[in-house]
């Protein structure tokens, strides 16, 4: 009878340098539901079978409770693992399961791909040094942070795969593909544990579930096909068709559950599922539910925001290159946005059209410069529509079909924005600016900085280019109506220094940055409407008597005074921290504050008086304190120096 092998680890030199994996801490920072679904279909979205036109299938099966597997009849996959788990159980940091406990799994599997295709016993780098040699199997099995994955791939750092062995309790992984090159079906398992000691041997933290090979000790998979039929029968794996399959064992119960991965596949993937990329299908024992280009927006029937973005997301797919406005194209120099991209006339019938609510789509061309090479041309789509709705604008990044949801942009103007990459150029470019967990773009990115020209004003460009636009259509027409919130934001003047027929200039000036001196008031009485800002001990009052300003959501900004520039931006979180418990002490009455940075917070008054005491600043340092409206009028803003 055929019989698995039972899991091996190396031990080490005695002069190997001791050197623990360090997933889990990669993982700490983000919610494991969101990573997993970002991480498996990207990796399935890149293996998409050479020119299919057919969608990618990801399936997740949650098996717990009655579907669990019982603890003896699967023992014969853990067989050898068990010592070295409890050995660095210390180090995991897990709870691992009890010997008689029956064994839930999480099934991840995909179609219309390649699978794990090259040698399984190749090394690419080493038996065909200069060669372009695909393979997928040695990069998924036997690198970490390293990945055979091209520019125009969604993700290339190596780290992803990491995620499946941190959503098991047990750091353990089964693996069995099927290559749609020779349909040869593939059997491994990789468990990722500490560096430990066992027997008075060091033990290296990554086991294999494979066949060794005696020469060398290279760990092969696993091709029996009476063992792959019994694995796959014991799983439930369908493995007939190209492609991959992970299960993961005693999967994280407490943050992984088919509802949570179900909204995170409809956050994450909402563009390639509506463009007809992607199918998924979240199963467990009481449903089964299919998330495609139909029942998407059945799954955001109650989350309005969510439609709408479905409904944007629909209309951008329907748009050709007639239907959008194509900008200029610029020069080498390094991109900047400016109101010369639109002709007076054209900007007035478009701010009209976006005021009525008509979606307006926009193509913007833009030059990717890599160093001591011509300059590529490149472009991406931007489609915007004005929501009254929207507290603050609501931008989405969409790089080859992945979204990336921690781009940080100014978003004031109530509008709901897509910005889609599809280009090669650009998706290289900002493919390099990404983070590990392709979340982020940052001009500080090695890659950005040594390998292209101009590389953070690009990025830039196109981080920014939703908040322009959207700014551009939005704003009124030429000219300031500088006491258009007189009402809303003032400062009283006591009446001793009016004159009868000129007013004393109030302490207040709109312009941010400007480095003149203003005198606050100190102790004035807030008017019949509009808002005093008074120092106190420690501190400033914000203080108000309008009805109309109920449910109006303002934004402030604290600073110390400086000689020279803009005093918000050259705050330093060792002045103060807003968002840090002590230090700065808030009393609020009649309204809703939070912060929402080290120095700056939103406040939405719940009564027609409000009043707001922040205290714990150096008494020593002049505060300068700006409030502005950011939906009404976000050009005019109530700013004041407190002496």
């Amino acid at each position: 009878m055929s019989r698995f092998p039972p899991w091996h680890f190396r031990s080490m030199d005695p002069g190997e340098v001791h050197v623990d994996p360090v997933h889990d801490e990669f993982f700490k920072a983000q919610d494991l539901a969101d990573a997993l679904v970002r991480e498996s279909i990207q990796n399935s979205l890149d293996a998409r079978l050479p020119r299919s036109r057919s969608p990618v299938s990801v399936r997740f099966r949650f098996a717990s409770g009655a579907q669990a597997l019982p603890a003896e009849g699967v023992r014969e996959y853990f067989e050898g693992l068990e010592g070295h788990l409890r050995a660095a159980a210390k180090s995991i940091h897990t709870v691992l399961p009890r010997d008689d406990e029956a064994v839930p799994y999480l099934l991840i599997e995909d179609s219309g791909t390649r699978g794990l295709t090259g040698d399984p016993r190749a090394d690419p780098e080493l038996d065909h040094p200069g060669e372009e040699r695909k393979n997928d199997f040695y990069y998924f099995w036997r690198n970490v942070g390293r990945s055979s994955k091209g520019d125009v791939d969604r993700g290339r750092w190596g780290l992803g795969k990491a995620v499946f062995t941190v959503a098991s309790r047990n750091r353990t992984i089964f693996g069995i593909t099927r290559r749609f090159d020779d349909n040869r079906a593939l059997l491994l398992g990789q468990s990722v544990l500490k560096t430990h000691v066992l027997d008075g041997q060091r033990i290296y933290p990554y086991g294999f579930f494979a066949r060794f090979e005696k020469r060398n000790g290279q760990p092969l998979p696993i091709e029996d096909p009476i063992l792959l039929e019994r694995f796959a029968d014991d799983f439930g794996v369908n493995r007939i068709e190209p492609g991959l399959s992970i299960v993961v064992p005693y999967f994280r119960d407490d943050e992984l559950s088919p509802e949570r991965v179900t909204d995170s596949v409809v956050r994450q993937y909402f563009y390639p599922i509506l463009r007809g990329d992607l199918t998924v299908d979240v199963v467990d024992a009481a449903r089964s539910l299919r998330i495609d280009a139909e029942t998407i927006e059945n799954l955001s029937i109650n989350n309005d925001s969510a439609a709408r973005l479905c409904a944007l997301t629909r209309w951008s797919l329907a748009q050709n290159d007639d239907a959008r406005i194509v900008l200029p194209e610029r020069d080498a120099a390094a991109p900047k946005w400016d109101e010369s991209i639109l002709e007076a006339a054209t900007l007035a019938s478009l701010r009209e059209r976006f005021s009525s609510g008509e979606r307006i789509a926009f193509r913007v061309p833009i030059l990717v410069k890599r160093k001591r090479v011509r300059a590529a041309s490149s472009w991406f789509d931007v489609y915007l529509e004005h929501d009254d709705a929207l507290r603050k604008g609501e931008h989405r990044f969409i790089r080859r079909g992945i979204t990336i949801p921690d781009v940080r942009v100014s978003a004031e103007k109530a509008a709901r924005a897509l910005i889609v990459i599809d280009d090669q150029a650009l998706s290289t470019f900002l493919g390099d600016a990404e983070n590990p967990a392709h979340t982020d773009w940052s001009e500080r990115a090695d890659k950005v900085r040594t390998l292209y020209d101009h590389g953070p004003y690009t990025l830039r460009f196109v981080k920014n280019s939703a908040s322009f636009l959207t700014s551009l259509l939005s704003r009124p027409p030429a000219g300031r109506v500088r006491d258009f919130l007189a009402d809303l934001f003032s400062i009283d003047v006591p009446e001793e220094s009016l004159h009868d027929d000129v007013m004393a200039p109030a302490p207040v000036r709109a312009a941010a940055g400007e480095s003149k001196p203003g005198t606050a008031s100190t102790d004035a009485a807030p008017g019949s409407g509009g808002v005093t800002i008074a120092r106190i001990e420690g501190g400033f009052t914000i203080k108000a008597s309008d009805p109309a300003m109920v449910g109006r959501p303002l934004r402030g900004e604290i600073a110390y005074r400086v000689r020279a520039g803009n005093p918000f931006r050259k705050h330093s979180p060792f002045d103060f921290d807003l968002t840090s418990d002590g230090g700065i002490t808030v009393q609020a009455d009649g309204v809703r504050l939070r912060p929402t940075s080290v120095n700056a917070f939103e406040l939405v008054p719940s009564s027609a008086k409000f009043l707001v005491s922040m205290k714990g600043f150096d008494p020593r340092r002049d505060l300068v304190v700006r409030l502005h409206d950011p939906l009404h009028d976000p050009d005019n803003a109530a700013e004041t120096e407190l002496h």
